[in-house]
Protein backbone atom coordinates (compact mmCIF):
# COMPACT_ATOMS: atom_id res chain seq x y z
CA UNK A 1 0.00 0.00 0.00
CA UNK A 2 1.84 3.23 -1.26
CA UNK A 3 1.03 7.22 0.32
CA UNK A 4 -0.58 8.13 -2.99
CA UNK A 5 -3.67 9.45 -3.01
CA UNK A 6 -6.54 8.47 -4.88
CA UNK A 7 -7.74 10.66 -7.80
CA UNK A 8 -10.65 12.51 -6.64
CA UNK A 9 -13.46 11.48 -8.30
CA UNK A 10 -15.62 12.97 -11.21
CA UNK A 11 -17.97 14.01 -8.74
CA UNK A 12 -15.93 15.66 -5.83
CA UNK A 13 -14.52 17.84 -8.86
CA UNK A 14 -18.02 18.56 -9.52
CA UNK A 15 -18.80 19.39 -6.81
CA UNK A 16 -15.20 22.05 -6.38
CA UNK A 17 -16.30 23.67 -9.56
CA UNK A 18 -20.42 24.62 -7.78
CA UNK A 19 -18.24 26.05 -5.39
CA UNK A 20 -16.06 27.84 -7.46
CA UNK A 21 -19.43 28.84 -9.59
CA UNK A 22 -20.56 30.67 -6.11
CA UNK A 23 -17.62 32.22 -6.06
CA UNK A 24 -17.40 34.38 -9.17
CA UNK A 25 -20.92 34.71 -10.11
CA UNK A 26 -22.38 37.61 -8.63
CA UNK A 27 -25.89 37.54 -7.52
CA UNK A 28 -28.27 41.20 -7.23
CA UNK A 29 -27.89 42.34 -3.67
CA UNK A 30 -32.17 42.07 -3.29
CA UNK A 31 -31.50 38.00 -3.93
CA UNK A 32 -28.05 37.26 -1.44
CA UNK A 33 -27.91 40.02 1.05
CA UNK A 34 -24.37 40.55 2.67
CA UNK A 35 -23.99 37.88 5.33
CA UNK A 36 -27.01 35.85 3.91
CA UNK A 37 -26.94 32.18 3.67
CA UNK A 38 -25.89 31.20 0.27
CA UNK A 39 -27.97 27.98 -0.54
CA UNK A 40 -26.73 25.44 -3.34
CA UNK A 41 -29.51 22.43 -3.61
CA UNK A 42 -29.33 19.22 -5.98
CA UNK A 43 -32.60 18.88 -7.73
CA UNK A 44 -33.34 15.09 -8.40
CA UNK A 45 -31.36 12.40 -7.43
CA UNK A 46 -27.75 13.28 -5.92
CA UNK A 47 -25.04 11.99 -7.61
CA UNK A 48 -22.41 13.77 -5.47
CA UNK A 49 -22.58 10.84 -3.30
CA UNK A 50 -21.55 13.33 -0.23
CA UNK A 51 -19.04 14.83 -2.25
CA UNK A 52 -21.20 18.31 -1.83
CA UNK A 53 -21.23 17.46 2.78
CA UNK A 54 -17.79 18.93 2.74
CA UNK A 55 -19.05 22.16 1.33
CA UNK A 56 -21.64 22.71 4.33
CA UNK A 57 -20.58 25.44 6.37
CA UNK A 58 -17.60 26.74 3.92
CA UNK A 59 -17.85 30.47 3.60
CA UNK A 60 -18.33 31.80 -0.55
CA UNK A 61 -17.87 35.47 -0.37
CA UNK A 62 -19.00 36.58 3.38
CA UNK A 63 -21.89 34.11 2.98
CA UNK A 64 -22.07 30.24 4.55
CA UNK A 65 -22.75 27.76 1.88
CA UNK A 66 -26.16 25.45 2.88
CA UNK A 67 -26.29 22.30 1.15
CA UNK A 68 -30.07 21.19 0.63
CA UNK A 69 -31.64 17.66 -1.71
CA UNK A 70 -34.65 18.84 -3.32
CA UNK A 71 -37.31 16.67 -5.31
CA UNK A 72 -39.61 19.45 -7.00
CA UNK A 73 -39.01 22.55 -8.54
CA UNK A 74 -40.97 24.63 -6.13
CA UNK A 75 -38.82 25.09 -3.33
CA UNK A 76 -35.83 25.21 -5.35
CA UNK A 77 -36.93 28.50 -6.29
CA UNK A 78 -35.45 29.84 -2.52
CA UNK A 79 -31.80 28.41 -3.42
CA UNK A 80 -29.34 30.08 -5.21
CA UNK A 81 -27.48 27.70 -7.34
CA UNK A 82 -29.57 24.33 -8.22
CA UNK A 83 -27.55 21.46 -9.56
CA UNK A 84 -29.91 19.89 -11.93
CA UNK A 85 -28.99 15.90 -11.62
CA UNK A 86 -29.00 13.95 -14.44
CA UNK A 87 -32.18 11.80 -12.78
CA UNK A 88 -34.53 15.34 -14.08
CA UNK A 89 -33.28 15.07 -17.96
CA UNK A 90 -36.79 14.61 -19.25
CA UNK A 91 -37.78 17.59 -16.85
CA UNK A 92 -35.32 20.16 -18.14
CA UNK A 93 -37.54 22.66 -20.12
CA UNK A 94 -39.94 22.63 -17.32
CA UNK A 95 -37.31 23.30 -14.62
CA UNK A 96 -35.60 25.99 -16.11
CA UNK A 97 -38.81 27.99 -17.33
CA UNK A 98 -39.71 27.16 -13.29
CA UNK A 99 -36.41 29.28 -12.10
CA UNK A 100 -35.68 31.60 -15.00
CA UNK A 101 -36.17 35.25 -13.53
CA UNK A 102 -36.06 33.90 -9.72
CA UNK A 103 -31.63 34.73 -9.75
CA UNK A 104 -31.13 30.94 -9.60
CA UNK A 105 -27.38 29.83 -11.23
CA UNK A 106 -28.25 26.45 -12.74
CA UNK A 107 -25.96 23.70 -13.44
CA UNK A 108 -25.86 20.32 -14.82
CA UNK A 109 -24.03 18.03 -16.71
CA UNK A 110 -27.03 16.67 -18.69
CA UNK A 111 -25.71 16.95 -22.25
CA UNK A 112 -26.50 20.09 -23.92
CA UNK A 113 -28.07 22.01 -20.59
CA UNK A 114 -26.33 25.35 -21.44
CA UNK A 115 -27.62 25.40 -25.13
CA UNK A 116 -31.06 23.99 -23.33
CA UNK A 117 -30.81 27.49 -21.31
CA UNK A 118 -29.60 26.47 -18.26
CA UNK A 119 -26.83 28.72 -16.63
CA UNK A 120 -23.92 26.31 -16.77
CA UNK A 121 -23.14 23.31 -18.50
CA UNK A 122 -20.75 20.83 -16.92
CA UNK A 123 -19.27 18.68 -19.82
CA UNK A 124 -16.10 15.99 -19.24
CA UNK A 125 -13.80 15.93 -22.18
CA UNK A 126 -10.68 14.61 -22.66
CA UNK A 127 -11.00 12.66 -19.24
CA UNK A 128 -10.85 16.52 -17.51
CA UNK A 129 -14.06 18.34 -16.16
CA UNK A 130 -14.97 21.55 -18.12
CA UNK A 131 -18.36 24.00 -18.75
CA UNK A 132 -19.91 26.03 -20.70
CA UNK A 133 -21.94 29.32 -20.09
CA UNK A 134 -24.80 30.55 -21.14
CA UNK A 135 -24.29 34.16 -20.24
CA UNK A 136 -27.93 34.86 -21.86
CA UNK A 137 -29.17 32.53 -19.28
CA UNK A 138 -27.36 34.41 -17.04
CA UNK A 139 -28.31 37.79 -17.42
CA UNK A 140 -31.80 37.00 -18.08
CA UNK A 141 -31.65 35.84 -14.07
CA UNK A 142 -30.14 39.24 -12.97
CA UNK A 143 -26.26 37.28 -12.31
CA UNK A 144 -23.16 38.30 -13.26
CA UNK A 145 -20.57 35.72 -14.43
CA UNK A 146 -17.15 37.28 -13.52
CA UNK A 147 -14.46 37.71 -16.51
CA UNK A 148 -12.14 34.79 -15.10
CA UNK A 149 -15.25 32.73 -15.33
CA UNK A 150 -16.04 33.59 -18.62
CA UNK A 151 -12.45 33.04 -19.69
CA UNK A 152 -12.10 29.12 -18.34
CA UNK A 153 -15.03 28.33 -20.08
CA UNK A 154 -14.89 26.05 -22.90
CA UNK A 155 -18.11 27.59 -24.53
CA UNK A 156 -19.42 31.05 -23.82
CA UNK A 157 -23.13 30.67 -25.69
CA UNK A 158 -25.38 33.65 -26.17
CA UNK A 159 -23.79 37.08 -25.88
CA UNK A 160 -20.74 38.22 -26.04
CA UNK A 161 -18.41 39.36 -23.23
CA UNK A 162 -17.40 43.34 -23.71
Amino acid sequence: MGWTATPPGEYQIKAAYLLNFARYVEWPAARLSSGATLRLCVLGRDPFGGALAGLEGRLVNGHEVKVRQMDSIEPAVDCHLVFVADSEERRVGPILRGLAAHGVLTVSDIDGFAEAGGGIGLVVEDSRVRFDINQAALLRDGLRASSQLLRLGRNVIGLKAP
